[in-house]
């Protein structure tokens, strides 16, 4: 069975502002004493008037030794989420060295179309030295600004001019290395990411290939159902085997579910997966190696970092212009197993830092994707 349930962590979502009632309060309460996954850790007797927001209510009422992703959205946040919707530059950076770096661009943003590349170093704004906080009050203004910005693969400062919108982006990028090899990176699980995925496997499956890099290095997480369909790309002829299983406290066993593998026309048959991971790999990213592990443990890896460590979902609950997202669940594979909060492990002698921004994602000489690809050829890093 499939159901809208949301696997996402809290990294676009925080900021709520304060709402102008108190009427959420009772009901946010009950919420985290019959649905919430440690409910039985809850205090018994809370003081509702102290709290000037849910967000402040939600940080007090959580399990703090295991809870970091409960959360209040505004209905519009979470629509834009699910459709795919920013507002912004469409770009992310690092500060390194003092240096405004580009990490990655979204595919299709405003930064993107523009031309601007992961490894180019934020210069100036409008004329002036970049900060953070410049940068964030250009994305507020929403007024086109100047960017100065030094390429280092060409050894050249170029201007781009940008104006903070709303936009729409995509989630999917596809590419054939060496005849058999397919890379596929893959930035988010919104659910209307599934039509991406399956155009994407059609394209694998004309190219047959043997086997396929999935980078989730930016993939903060998302869908179950998103999660559960690009699982049935991966495998084929497993048909109602478990994939994952999603288990609630003891007050809401009747609402555990069982995802199973459906072959698709489009499933392939591979011989290695290996996906690229960081710290910021979260959520239905790990769930989908932790899904495929108990049946090809000896052909997954995972190069780069330790994952993010989010074994836990929830299911959005509605009470007026917010959007509750509690811990609600567990996520387990067919063996049973999901004690990862602090993250999945790389493959034995994979790790590898993403610190490579003078290649573009999805380029063979990259520094995490050139390690996948010795992985393939040998069998280790």
């Amino acid at each position: 069975m499939r159901s809208i349930l949301l696997i996402i962590i809290a990294i676009f979502y925080i900021g709520c502002g304060v709402t102008p009632s108190n009427e959420y309060k009772p009901y946010l309460y009950e919420l985290f004493t019959t649905q919430y996954f440690w409910a039985d850790k809850v205090p018994r007797h809370v003081a509702y008037y102290k709290y000037n927001s849910p967000q402040e209510m939600i940080d007090d009422l959580k399990y703090k030794p295991k809870d970091r992703w409960s959360m209040a959205v505004t209905k519009e946040q979470n629509s834009n989420f699910l459709n795919q919707k920013s507002v912004g530059f469409g770009f992310s950076f690092r500060v390194i060295d003092n240096k405004l770096i580009i990490i990655y661009t979204r595919i299709d943003s405003p930064a993107d179309r523009a031309g601007i590349k992961r490894g180019d170093i934020i210069l100036k704004l409008n004329g002036k030295k970049v900060t953070i906080n410049s940068l964030i009050r250009a994305t507020k203004e929403r007024k086109e600004v100047t960017f100065l910005i030094y390429r280092p693969t060409i050894d050249k400062n170029i201007t781009f001019n940008l104006t903070a919108q709303d936009y729409k982006f995509k989630v999917t990028q596809t590419s054939i290395i060496d005849d058999n090899i397919g890379y596929f990176r893959l930035d988010s699980f919104t659910e209307e990411a599934t039509e991406e995925i399956d155009g994407a496997f059609n394209f694998f499956k004309s190219q047959d290939i043997k086997n396929l890099v999935i980078d989730l290095r930016y993939n903060s997480g998302g869908s179950l159902i998103t999660a559960s369909i690009l699982l049935d790309k991966l495998m084929r002829d497993m048909d109602n085997e478990v994939q994952f299983k999603i288990e609630w406290n003891s007050q809401n066993q009747n609402k555990n579910l069982i995802y199973r593998f459906e072959t698709d026309k489009n499933s392939l048959d591979l011989d290695k997966i290996v996906f690229l991971t960081t710290r910021e790999t979260a959520s239905a990213s790990e769930l989908v190696i932790n899904a495929l592990r108990p049946y090809l443990e000896d052909n997954v890896a995972i190069i780069g970092d330790r994952t993010y460590g989010k074994p836990v979902g929830m299911e959005g609950k509605s009470y007026g212009r917010y959007i509750f997202y509690l811990i609600n669940f567990v996520v387990k594979n067919s063996n049973g197993f999901y004690d990862y909060f602090d993250g999945l492990k790389v493959t034995k002698g994979c790790y590898t830092r993403d610190n490579d921004f003078l290649h573009q994602l999805g380029d063979a000489r990259e520094k995490l994707l050139k390690k996948a690809l010795l992985y393939i050829d040998r069998g280790s890093c």
